[in-house]
């Protein structure tokens, strides 16, 4: 199927600096795990991407020395020639498709914790880092200033050494360019600091320097947060970043725009629950009009008709994507072949951030289980082999969201028949009703791609409304059984806190509630006042969406309480005669008292 026409405009070139590529989607440097030090993963990870037909693809944040160590999480490395051995086979893997190849050069400051190599960073002036524990820096003096520089421009050549087309001065984020740019960091009374244009000079410089080392055969990109969301101290759009983009225009070949500092990060990875698709085109836009370089930027862009209106209205010039793009590698090429119904959509939940965030394993996806596997497992999200007991029938017991991604691929790997067996008359298990609380509509996602799938997978048949037991799966007749019925939320106040049971609590009183009793079960919610977990999971979003006239909160605390303490919390709120302060102060003394 031929694409859409009016997406032509997506599959256009465009120069960037000394190179061109290919159409505008681009994927902007983000995290995945694997850095310099399990090259392979990377390179295919990237290069899956590339095969789906995006037109660039960035490294993640990319060190430039020792001094710049973000250990305990994992970055790619541009330290000595061994890295640069390491990151050309991703180079090489994106040319094979056609795609550009970017590298994100990043020094810290105050930001990199130096965990692993103990040296000591250096930055603007000598604060400690507000995102790091215990993260100090040294305050730069002139030939600080000139010997970082250096480091910029020999990452540089050895990134263009490397085979990258694309080279990032990197200060998003609050990283070292942009802490000279900004008040918040910058303290400095010397000519790097102060006024505008001494706090811009740092980076202006390096800027030129790196295009003085590589700019003839290689794009500069700059990377920088629009709006930090500290006030009148973090960078400001019109104080600080239309100044910059103006000031340094000519020597930059492309500009790739976003928000947020370091401690303020989530402003950028706008989760679905609180911001949607295109959340930045304002900045973007903002920058869109005095520039005269392309300009891109993320904005969780699944939608074709969102793009291609943020480029014809003049707000992008590129398409860039993040977690669209692990969701769904090959966003571009279903596009263009007309397939828009097979885009596996980023249902915003984060867990690829979050989970690299906790110490920087491999990242994973809730949509596409092949992310990140590419290499290790030879995992594609798009190509199956046919199984080798391909003439067996399969049973899938339950059709929530394992199930149905079990029966989609035994139907894609061609196995002979595959029933989805499911008690419910529809599928989706969990995932029916969680996207109906506040915020989680796009969760659907996650049901609808698979429902679509299946319909199309003739060897795949859905049966609704049955219930197995062990003898009728036994008597079923396949080959090949999955069990694939989930979980449920404990009912007696099992814990990870106590790893025991809570006394008195019991869902089977009208007092005691789970969420799925009142999302799938309807159970109602006697009085007027609700106690939760005070996370962020599905059971505190439940109860915050409760409709009553009092939702208070019993806070989680950082220590667990003893089993008694908990039961005495659960008295009060059963009898529903205490103030929810006093309900917490309750349970405060009850823990201090030795409970």
């Amino acid at each position: 199927m031929a694409r859409d026409p009016k997406y032509d405009i997506l599959f256009e070139p465009i120069q960037l600096g000394p190179k061109t590529m290919k159409n505008r989607f681009y994927q902007i440097p983000h995290c995945n795990g694997f850095g310099s030090e399990k090259p392979l993963s990377q390179a295919y990870f990237r290069a899956m991407k590339a095969e789906g037909g995006y037109g660039a693809c960035c490294t993640e944040y990319c060190s430039i020395s020792p001094e710049s160590d973000d250990t305990h999480r994992v970055s790619a490395r541009l330290w000595d020639d061994d890295d640069i051995k390491n990151l050309s086979v991703m180079c090489e893997m994106l040319h094979e498709h056609g795609a550009l190849a970017a590298a994100e050069l990043w020094y810290g400051g105050p930001h990199a914790p130096c965990m692993e190599s103990r040296c000591v960073p250096r930055g603007p002036s000598q604060i400690p880092s507000d995102f790091e524990y215990l993260t100090y820096p040294k305050e730069m003096d002139k030939d600080d200033i000139r010997q970082v520089q250096q480091l910029y421009v020999d990452a540089a050549k050895r990134a263009r050494e490397a085979g990258f087309d694309i080279v990032y001065v990197y200060g998003s984020h609050a990283y070292l360019p942009q802490q000279f740019l900004t008040p918040y960091y910058n303290k400095r009374t010397d000519e790097y600091g102060g006024s505008f244009e001494n706090r811009a000079r740092f980076w202006r410089e390096t800027i030129e320097q790196v295009r003085e080392a590589v700019g003839d055969d290689t794009a500069i990109a700059v990377r920088m947060s629009t709006d930090m969301f500290m006030g009148e101290s973090g960078t400001q759009l019109e104080r600080d970043c239309l100044p910059f983009v103006e000031l340094v225009d000519d020597i930059v070949d492309v500009w790739d725009i976003n928000v947020s500092g370091i401690s303020e990060w989530g402003e950028d990875a706008t989760p679905s629950r609180f911001y949607p698709s295109g959340r930045m085109l304002p900045w973007q836009e903002a920058v869109k009009k005095i520039s005269k370089k392309p300009v891109l930027g993320v904005g969780r862009f699944t939608n074709p008709d969102l793009m291609i209106e943020a480029i014809n209205e003049g707000k992008l010039d590129i398409i860039a994507t993040c977690r669209p793009s692990i969701s769904d590698p090959w966003l571009p090429r279903k596009i263009d072949e007309g397939r828009l119904d097979d885009i596996r959509e980023c249902i915003g939940c984060n867990i690829c951030i979050s989970r690299w965030e906790i110490g920087g394993p491999p990242l994973i996806c809730t949509q596409n289980a092949t992310a990140g596997e590419e290499y290790r497992r030879g995992w594609h999200p798009e190509k199956f082999d046919p199984a080798e007991n391909a003439d067996n029938d399969v049973l899938v017991v339950g059709a929530g969201p394992a199930g149905m991604e079990c029966a989609m691929i035994l139907g894609k790997r061609g196995m002979r028949r595959v029933h989805l067996v499911e008690a419910d008359d529809d599928m989706g298990g969990i995932m029916r009703w969680i996207p109906q609380l506040p915020g989680l509509g796009e969760w659907a996602r996650l049901v609808n791609y698979r429902k679509i799938q299946i319909d199309k997978l003739r060897n795949v048949e859905f049966v609704p409304g049955t219930t197995l037991d062990a003898n009728g799966v036994k008597e079923y007749g396949a080959e090949i059984v999955v069990i694939a019925t989930g979980a449920y939320w404990a009912t007696d106040g099992l814990n990870g806190c106590t790893h025991d049971t809570i006394p008195g609590a019991d869902a089977a009183q009208p007092w005691c509630l789970t969420p799925e009793q009142i999302m799938r079960d309807g159970k109602e919610v006697p009085g007027d006042k609700v106690a939760r977990n005070a996370g962020t999971g599905p059971e505190s979003r439940t109860a915050a969406a409760w409709p009553g006239p009092a939702n208070s909160v019993a806070e989680k605390r950082s220590r667990p309480y003893a089993p008694e303490a908990i039961a005495a919390g659960m008295q009060i709120i059963k009898k529903q005669k205490a103030h929810p302060l006093k309900m917490r102060l309750c349970l405060l003394k009850q823990r201090l008292s030795g409970s």
